[in-house]
């Protein structure tokens, strides 16, 4: 989902602590060092996340001048993962166990067995497909301390905080009402009584 194109549905949240006055030079090393590694049909991942250019999945050389618009740094969070259709993974799955019983002359295989002939058959499966890649743009206002991820999956962003966290060294916390509260300024009392408030249903359930 793009940061300049499309629709406008995103999630904040929000930088824990202070930005430190170094941040600028030490971002790009980390940036660099995780940005995305395309999956190989090789790896023993499934599914592997990294930083690419904004806009751009498939670029992954990044410059500063990529990433630093004044007070923004703005990245694209890919993620590419192996799906193989479960029908074809089953099928090509027995026909494996089928071949490989009659070559031992055996009529059952052991756990041990199916859990590594199912990874070289999704293997070779692989060979025949492509991953699927999904990106996201974020946008990190350092004046704000305030991340934009272009994606209101919890999954999406507790995945970018992770590799967010790792990258620069600080974490996220993902905006809620009570976060919003704080950063606005509640005084003690206000804290209090937000602490002491209970859910109020509006609706009753059907008798």
């Amino acid at each position: 989902m793009g940061l300049f194109s499309g629709g406008l549905t995103y999630s904040r949240f929000y930088v824990e602590g202070e930005i430190p006055a170094s941040f600028r030079e030490k971002a790009m090393r980390g940036i660099r060092a995780r940005v995305m590694r395309p999956l190989e049909i090789d790896d023993e991942d499934l599914e592997r996340s990294g930083w690419c250019r904004v806009g751009e999945p498939f670029e992954l050389e990044l410059e500063h001048n990529d990433v630093f618009y004044n007070e923004f740094v703005n990245l694209g969070f890919r993620t590419d993962r192996w799906v193989v259709p479960t029908p074809l993974l089953k099928s090509k799955l027995r026909e494996a166990e089928r071949s490989y019983l009659q070559k031992k002359g055996r009529e059952r295989m052991t756990r041990k067995e199916k859990s590594e002939l199912k990874l070289l058959v999704g293997k070779k499966l692989r060979r025949q497909l492509s991953p699927q890649t999904r990106a996201v743009d974020l946008s990190f206002s350092l004046a704000e301390g305030l991340v934009r991820f272009m994606s209101a999956s919890p999954k999406a962003g507790a995945l970018m905080s992770e590799l967010f966290h790792k990258t620069f060294g600080m974490k996220l916390v993902p905006e809620s009402p009570y976060t919003l509260a704080v950063r606005l300024g509640l005084t003690k009392a206000a804290e209090a009584a937000w602490n002491e408030a209970e859910v109020t249903l509006f609706t009753e359930e059907d008798a």
